[in-house]
C-alpha cells in the first residue's frame, strides 16, 4: 500500500516552530484508500508529561491514533505517516 496523502493545515508553516516547542500536534490527517484518519503526534518528553497528568487526574491514559516522534516537526510527521502506511499499521487506526 503506497498511495496516501498526508495533510496539515494550510497555515502550518506559520506556527510550526510552536508545535515543535510544545511537542504535541493533533491536527494532522492521513488519507489512505479513501479513509481519513486524524493523527496525534507527541515527542517522548511531552508524552510522558501527558501520561503522568492523565494518570493523576483519571487513573488511565489513552489516545487514539498516537504516533511518537523524536521531535514534532513536519519532516518527522511526514516520515512517520509514510512508515505507518508502508508497515500496514494503518489498519490499527481509528477512522474519522
Amino acid at each position: 500500500m503506497s498511495g496516501f496523502s498526508f495533510d496539515l493545515p494550510a497555515d502550518f508553516a506559520d506556527y510550526e516552530w510552536e508545535v515543535e516547542t510544545k511537542g504535541w500536534f493533533s491536527e494532522a490527517r492521513i488519507i489512505v484508500s479513501g479513509k481519513r484518519y486524524r493523527l496525534n503526534f507527541y515527542d517522548p518528553v511531552r508524552l510522558s508529561q501527558e501520561i503522568e497528568s492523565e494518570l493523576q487526574r483519571d487513573g488511565a491514559f489513552f489516545e487514539p491514533n498516537l504516533l511518537i516522534v523524536q521531535s514534532v516537526t513536519r519532516a518527522n510527521m511526514e516520515q512517520a505517516a509514510a512508515l505507518l502506511v508502508q508497515s500496514s499499521q494503518v489498519a490499527c487506526l481509528v477512522e474519522e
